[in-house]
């Protein structure tokens, strides 16, 4: 592995992504302990931004950076600049752009389910409504630049916005023309003529990402009419029919003229989180954590490979070197820094500069190292002196005067010698095994979450079928008239139930027709409401008579049945004939569904659900449109004809 290009207090270990905007980077930041902790690293160095303009305006923004803090918020650890070049440094972040995110899927052809759109740009639009709840200066923190770029999705199905601090830079920046279509597009139109942020612009921006994320299509220009006709005529990617009809509406809510929109991202919030829960949909972060692993599985493993690799580096001369750096040399925005970084070249034509290899950077002078040692040495000296002469009379230390916070004297300790190489090694393990066993209890922790929601679901059901049997087993039994008379038996020595039921069992029956040769047995007496009144003058030894089985419910047209004795299924007499998704059909998928349907009494289909998971593409829909215009011959029990659910099986297959 190739030794890291040094930014400023920064190592770049790699790059990740390139974009309009500038670059991203894992890199390390190097303290006097050596690596202190890993960072995601975004230099905007992007065509057309003007240095000077957008590093004054990120400047000012640091305020921001340290008073936002919220779980769809990148962290910031830092905000600078190097020579020319200013960048924002975030907490490490292992997953993709939303950019990249959507380009892989098109790749793959792999269409991003509803779902996983909802629930992305739901956590924008949290994430933008809790910086507006924010102030900083007595002023609510507004956003204004929220494009792909800046949305980051983690391997572990989270979403992050980033880019508060450099917002209203980069929309400066887009305002004189320095992004094309693939930025502007994300954009309110407002944004692109210079005015004022507003608090409803970045309802646009999000308005825009979902847009995209359903359709798999980007936003094109305004047609002449607006967007009203474009979002009715949009279909989802994965499934293929038209947009639920609360999204279409607040998409065309969203997507029209500032004093037509909607008023700000904490009413579109609020919208978007109840049309999600009207429209029963099911996003969560674990089932958008396996998608991310799905499309990236090998970029994942590799970077996990990588991380391994990053462990051995021998980061000994740089932390030296940090260690003994003037404290001025790390002030953010001094373009007069001298930190050692090597020469980057800067590609011709583009005003991206990428970093060059080991061996293409100019030759480093060791005199730096040399005069470092040299001020360690003057220091433990000067420490020395203090030792000796700070004493008083008794023995006693003298009372310290103040001191200036800004430049505390250094201690002796301070000159001790940097930490070994497997020191760094083993802090380095330490926090990836750190982050290892956060991933782990926080996939253990979502796993645990729906394992849960399955056994109350379970049982849930378990009571309702139990609720359902009770209810069967207290139906009144037939009317005592109604009944054929049961003939009586030859001999009895004991008074039974006159009127039985005609539902009793052939063995009872049997027993009340015995010969009437065979020795009498006392008969327990039943009462109506079905307790045995015990015989106290039948001898201890006699055997009592079996008791009556309880009365079968009787059956009834329309009742609700399961298979068993006397019980035949639904037959089908109509063809299943299902329509192909023009999504499936375009992306070339096939698919088998099976769906659950009741059939009442007359063979009609009046409910219909699918069972298993969902396929997506259109599969589902299509399958359970097809299953409710199935004709059937009703189900019969006993030859009386009942309701029964039945299980079909559509088969998707193109010719």
């Amino acid at each position: 592995m190739q030794i890291p290009e040094e930014f400023g207090q920064y190592l770049l270990l790699k790059k990740l992504t390139e974009d309009p905007l500038g670059e991203t980077f894992r890199a390390g930041k190097v303290g006097r302990d050596g690596l202190e902790r890993v960072v995601l690293l975004r230099v905007f160095n992007g065509r057309g931004l003007d240095a000077e303009g957008f590093a004054q305006r990120l400047g000012a923004r640091t305020p921001v950076q340290q008073a936002l803090r919220s779980p769809n918020i990148g962290s910031g650890v830092d905000v600078g600049r190097v020579r020319n070049y200013s960048y924002v440094a975030y907490d490490y972040i292992s997953g993709k752009n939303l950019a990249t995110l959507a380009a892989q899927a098109t790749k793959a052809r792999l269409p991003i389910p509803p779902d996983h759109a909802l629930l992305i740009v739901e956590r924008l639009a949290l994430a933008v409504a809790v910086a507006y709840e924010s102030r900083v200066e007595d002023e609510r923190v507004l956003h204004g630049f929220v494009v792909p770029h800046l949305v980051m999705v983690s391997n572990e199905g989270e979403t992050r916005l980033l880019g508060f601090e450099a917002a209203p830079g980069l929309r400066e920046a887009a305002a004189a023309g320095a992004f094309g279509p693939e930025v502007t597009r994300y954009l309110a139109p407002e944004a692109l003529t210079s005015a004022a942020v507003a608090k409803n612009d970045d309802v646009w921006s999000l308005a825009a990402i979902l847009f995209e994320l359903l359709t798999g299509e980007p936003l094109p220009a305004p047609p002449p009419g607006g967007y009203g006709a474009l979002v009715d005529a949009a279909t989802l990617a994965q499934e293929g029919g038209a947009l639920a009809a609360p999204v279409a509406a607040l998409l065309k809510k969203s997507l029209v003229p500032r004093a037509e929109r909607v008023a700000d991202v904490v009413s579109w919030h609020k919208a978007l989180s109840k049309l999600m829960i009207d429209g029963q949909y099911s996003p969560t972060t674990f089932n958008l954590a396996f998608f991310m692993h799905n499309l990236f599985r090998d970029e994942i493993e590799r970077e996990g490979q990588e991380l391994q690799a990053e462990r051995k580096l021998d980061l000994s001369e740089r932390v030296v070197r940090a260690a003994h750096a003037p404290a001025a040399a790390a002030a953010a925005f001094d373009t007069r820094e001298q930190t050692g970084v090597r020469q980057a070249p800067v590609r011709e034509g583009t005003g991206v500069f990428a970093y060059g290899t080991a061996a293409a950077a100019p030759k480093r002078s060791k005199a730096p190292l040399w005069i470092g040692l040299a001020a360690a040495l003057l220091l433990a000296a000067g420490g020395g002196g203090w030792l000796l002469f700070a004493r008083d009379a008794g023995g006693k230390p003298k009372a310290r005067e103040a001191r200036n916070a800004a430049a505390p004297p250094v201690r002796p300790k301070a000159a001790a010698a940097a930490p070994t190489q497997a020191q760094i090694q083993a802090q380095i393990n330490a926090m990836i095994e750190q982050r290892s066993k956060e991933m782990e209890d926080k996939y253990r922790a979502q796993t645990d979450e729906q394992i849960r929601a399955l056994q109350k679901q379970l049982e849930e059901s378990r009571r309702a079928a139990a609720s359902a049997s009770l209810a069967r087993d207290e139906r009144p039994a037939p009317a005592a008239a109604s009944a054929p008379p049961e003939p009586k038996p030859a001999a009895r020595t004991a008074a039974v139930d006159p009127e039985p039921s005609r539902s009793d069992d052939a063995d009872t029956r049997a027993a009340a027709q015995a010969p009437a040769q065979q020795p009498a047995v006392p008969v327990p007496a039943v009462d109506r409401g079905g307790a045995a009144a015990a015989d106290t003058t039948a001898p201890a030894s006699t055997a009592a008579v079996p008791e009556p089985a309880p009365a079968a419910p009787e059956v009834r047209v329309g009742d609700l049945v399961s298979g068993g004795t006397g019980v035949i299924p639904p037959q089908r007499l109509s063809d299943l004939r299902a329509v192909y998704p023009r999504a499936a059909e375009r992306f070339g998928k096939t698919a088998t569904v099976s769906v659950r349907v009741l059939v009442d009494e007359n063979g009609k289909v009046t409910q219909a659900e699918r069972i298993g998971n969902k396929v997506g593409f259109g599969f589902d829909e299509a399958a359970v449109d097809a299953a409710r215009r199935v004709n059937f011959r009703p189900a019969t029990k006993e030859g009386v004809r009942v309701k029964m659910w039945h299980t079909l099986r559509v088969d998707f297959k193109q010719p």
